[in-house]
């Protein structure tokens, strides 16, 4: 019995000290400000970690602009826009969309005149979002969908009015690309992440 009490001192100081060394002055900071956000933000901390995921991830989804020059019709903006429209309101669907569009362009070194347009028509899509799936029964993808739509209509008839004649080939690949990867995206995403949303 001695032994094993002796064992057990052992391994309790053995605790204690390797808590002390890890008690540096950084992650007490960082123990601290996990609490105050915690204690803030308590019941809407999955809100915010669920809005910071899908910006991040609608920000970076067209970084591969940078070296391959080609439309970025592989984007998850729209998909980000919508669920966060439908879950939040329109007011934070609308605000999603303009900021993570243009977020995405500077991040790809894609920001041009059309940048302006984009974001408008995102931030339509992401204001009508919640209208469209809570007032009017609407499901996900076919909300997604006409989330596409707003955004072709708006950004892409800018498009072809400034690049005549050669834009249109480029206008056709970005509509097709882009309405299949969203349809996708919407179908095996869109109503889990949605549900996780509003939980």
């Amino acid at each position: 019995m001695n032994a094993y009490s002796s064992v057990l001192a052992r391994q309790a100081v053995e605790l204690v000290k390797n808590f002390t060394k890890a008690l540096t002055p950084k992650t007490v900071f960082l123990i601290i400000a996990a609490l105050i956000v915690i204690i803030l933000f308590g019941r809407h901390l999955k809100d915010i970690l669920l809005v910071s995921g899908l910006a991040f991830a609608a920000s970076y989804s067209t970084i591969y602009k940078r070296t391959i020059r080609m439309p970025s019709a592989v984007e998850l903006v729209t998909f980000g826009t919508v669920i966060t429209g439908a879950a939040y309101g329109p007011g934070i669907g609308a605000a999603f969309g303009v900021f993570t569009t243009i977020a995405s362009e500077i991040i790809s070194s894609g920001v041009d005149v059309n940048t302006l347009f984009y974001a408008v028509s995102r931030g339509i899509a992401g204001g009508v979002a919640q209208l469209l799936i809570v007032h009017f029964g609407v499901g996900v993808v076919m909300t997604g969908m006409i989330a596409l739509v707003i955004f072709h209509v708006v950004s892409d008839a800018i498009y072809l009015i400034s690049g005549g004649i050669e834009a249109v080939p480029k206008v056709i690949y970005f509509i097709v690309v882009n309405t299949l990867f969203n349809l996708l995206v919407f179908t095996f995403l869109g109503n889990a992440l949605l549900s996780l949303a509003r939980l």
